[in-house]
């Protein structure tokens, strides 16, 4: 189906403008980097066939994607602030939406799964949202919310990287993210009235593996420029961690990835 588009908002304007000419291929690295996680998550689910899946924050679209394949006689529907980048004609049964978490809305027992990946840390409303995203699901159902907690960048063992991603994280900050949200999602999915309650942790960060410098590379080129107009850091200090990134050095774990889950009662009456 084709996709609708809500206005862009301060979030979508900011470091990770979908406007950003590498923002696409930055989401695309994302994927790569955190998608056998959320697959690994996922299939822990006793998944049918039928199950209506809402996945929020859709991204670029590689598991709303992967969630229609397993769903053929279900429905999987993608919803994102902005959903320029994910193809509705992938599967009959996959709807994608440009959609605005902080107002919307669905019928109580709408979902058996919902899914959402980097999302709630964004969100400064994130706790009555994640109570009204409980409403959605039908008893039985699951929810799975995965996040990046991010470590101090003052504790690398690398200058370079200690300068400029700790004025990644500032800037990150004043856009509202909360950057050790992650930690505490399994204890909200507990306390929001979830049993069967799990989580899975993947580490992350410079010299971690090929595919997260790459990542680290394009948000480098992505987000550089702006920190420097932010007056955050010089182009002297982007240019060096540049160098530190293609250097491929020994790790340096700066995020963990927590992957949680919980199932909302079978006999929940909300």
């Amino acid at each position: 189906m084709s996709a609708s588009v809500v206005p862009a908002d301060a979030y979508t304007t900011g470091l990770l403008s979908k406007d950003l000419p590498t923002e696409l291929e930055r989401l695309q690295l994302l994927e790569k980097t955190y998608d056998p996680g959320t697959v690994h998550a996922l299939s822990r689910l006793p998944m049918r066939p039928d199950w209506r899946c809402l996945e929020l924050g859709a991204g670029a679209g590689s598991i709303a994607y992967w969630l229609a394949e397993l769903v053929p006689d279900g429905s999987v529907l993608a919803l994102d602030i902005d959903p320029r980048f994910i193809d509705g004609d992938r599967a009959p049964h996959l709807e994608v939406r440009g959609s605005d978490l902080t107002t919307d809305d669905f019928p109580v027992g709408s979902f058996d799964l919902i899914h959402a990946r980097a999302v709630f840390m964004h969100l400064p409303q994130r706790e009555e949202i994640l109570e009204r995203v409980m409403r959605w699901l039908a008893p039985g159902g699951w929810l799975v919310l995965e996040d990046v907690h991010f470590l101090p960048a003052a504790d690398s063992a690398y200058p370079a990287w200690r300068q400029v991603h700790g004025a990644y994280l500032t800037a990150l900050a004043g856009q509202g993210i909360d950057l050790s949200w992650a930690r505490r999602i399994p204890a909200r999915l507990e306390a929001a009235g979830c049993d069967s309650v799990g989580v899975r942790v993947t580490p992350g960060g410079l010299g971690v593996d090929t595919v997260q410098d790459q990542l680290l590379a394009t948000r480098l080129v992505q987000s550089g420029p702006r920190l420097v107009e932010a007056g955050l850091v010089t182009a002297e200090q982007v240019e060096a961690a540049q160098a530190l990134v293609a250097s491929g050095p020994a790790p340096d774990v700066s995020t963990f990835v927590y992957s949680a889950w919980g199932r909302k009662p079978p006999h929940s009456a909300h």
